[in-house]
């Protein structure tokens, strides 16, 4: 090459760019490689019952087994009429054949039953887990693997393996299955769901704010649809999220993002008591006591917005007062259009209440609302702007409001007639406390508990 080409050369060479691609070529090769994945067979025999009976008649008699007989046997151990388990020394026999004469794919078969019923109540799970355990040992393979690193064959130890392992990631139990190539296990499989059940006693036994702790457990919880993952275990889901601040109350904010999702997931438990039978009643008492502080904000913080009253700071401070003292049982706000709508601004979509119905003897003003409360064994029944305050000492009485219906006609919510056992008046003189002391003399009379002036004095 002549001087004058090499020095040419050079100076292309110095002026070319060296790209790298952004990716480089091993590292994208190495994200094709796939996870092996097995074929997990969920189907089971339709003659399951007369597989059962005949395998126990071969193990009990010695009788040659046949061959698809035992292809359908881990699916007999836990499920039919008559399953394997119901018979001890059958079952042990079958599991005794599969480690003495059983290949790869006798082993795949029992582990795919383990895992897709996994029964924690079963006391031969641990014999059926402690063959696998054995198996897992002398053959290779994707569920080796994830024994190893599970420990998905002691069945005390897989689902809080799993869960640990799902919670920091961030993903589902069944996530974590698949990444060990068994993507194809169900997500309401027994596996998933005994790691999902731990999942949740970790996260409610973990030191989380309230905030983080609905998160953790919105994420956990919910399929991406939004809908509960394992609906039939929505009581442990609502006792993971109400019970570690049962005692401690979180903020305002913090506790109505919580009511927020709760109401969204199982509705209201004054409303809908059939979804709440699977809570703790801890639970339920602590939900009702966190609705009815926020139905009483709904009507103190939606009054103050469309009511114009003078006296409402008295108010205010008296009816909170008497929440503080932890005497308001339950309560509920009746508004109008106007009130429902700021009431929705306010709080958000979730926010239940009732609302005016027509045909009452009292005209309904604009932004006209009602607080019902039960106090003791009576009921009371605030109106807002200048209307007045009515109290059925008995809340048996056939004149008493029941609380969380749909609707109310004005006169629903006002004591008909002089000669019933209850009260009514105005609010007269709140400078000089005079109505207030006059029921708080009535809520001592509900409750045996007094109410005292310097607790809802107006500083």
């Amino acid at each position: 090459m002549q001087m004058k080409e090499t020095l040419n050369f050079r100076e292309l060479f110095r002026a070319a760019k060296l790209e790298l691609p952004e990716v480089p070529h091993i590292a994208r090769a190495a994200k094709s490689i796939k996870t092996p994945t097995v074929d997990i067979i969920f189907e089971k025999p339709r003659d399951i019952d007369e597989v059962a009976r005949r395998l126990r008649d071969a193990f009990l008699t010695g009788r040659p087994l046949e061959r698809s007989d035992l292809r359908h046997a881990p699916w007999c151990i836990w499920d039919g009429e008559n399953p394997l388990e119901r018979t001890p020394e059958v079952l042990n026999a079958y599991l005794r054949h599969v480690r003495e004469t059983g290949g790869k794919g006798a082993y795949r078969r029992l582990a795919a039953a383990y895992a897709v019923r996994f029964p924690t109540g079963s006391p031969m799970l641990r014999a059926v887990a402690a063959t696998l355990s054995d198996l897992a040992n002398r053959f290779s393979g994707t569920w080796s693997e994830a024994a190893r690193s599970l420990a998905l064959f002691d069945p005390d130890a897989a689902p809080k393996v799993i869960a640990s392992v799902a919670l920091k990631r961030g993903i589902h139990p069944t996530g974590v299955l698949g990444s060990y190539g068994l993507s194809k296990l169900a997500v309401n499989s027994g596996l998933a769901e005994a790691a999902f059940l731990a999942g949740l006693r970790e996260l409610a036994d973990a030191r989380l704010g309230p905030r983080d702790r609905l998160e953790a457990i919105r994420r956990w919880s919910l399929t991406e649809n939004g809908t509960l993952l394992f609906e039939n275990h929505r009581g442990k889901v609502a006792d993971a999220l109400v019970l570690p601040h049962a005692d401690n109350v979180p903020e305002k904010p913090d506790r109505d993002r919580m009511l927020s999702f709760i109401l969204e997931q199982f509705r209201d438990p004054r409303l809908h008591s059939e979804r709440w039978t699977h809570m703790s009643d801890r639970c339920v008492a602590t939900v009702r006591r966190w609705l009815t502080e926020r139905s009483l904000r709904q009507f103190l913080d939606v009054v103050d917005k469309v009511a114009n009253d003078s006296q409402w700071k008295y108010r205010r401070a008296f009816w909170w007062a008497v929440y503080e003292r932890g005497l308001i049982l339950d309560a509920c706000v009746v508004f109008d259009e106007l009130g429902a709508e700021t009431a929705r601004q306010i709080f958000d979509r979730s926010t239940t209440f009732s609302r005016w119905g027509r045909g009452g003897t009292k005209p309904i003003e604009r932004g006209h609302a009602c607080l019902l409360l039960r106090v003791g064994s009576g009921v009371i029944a605030e109106w807002s702007h200048n209307g007045r305050y009515h109290i059925w000492s008995d809340s048996s009485d056939p004149t008493a409001p029941r609380l969380h219906r749909a609707t109310y006609r004005s006169n629903e919510v006002m004591i008909p007639h002089k000669g019933i056992a209850g009260v009514a008046g105005s609010h007269w003189s709140p400078d000089t406390y005079y109505w207030q002391n006059k029921v708080a003399d009535e809520v001592f009379a509900l409750t045996k508990a007094r109410v005292m002036q310097s607790e809802y004095v107006v500083k």
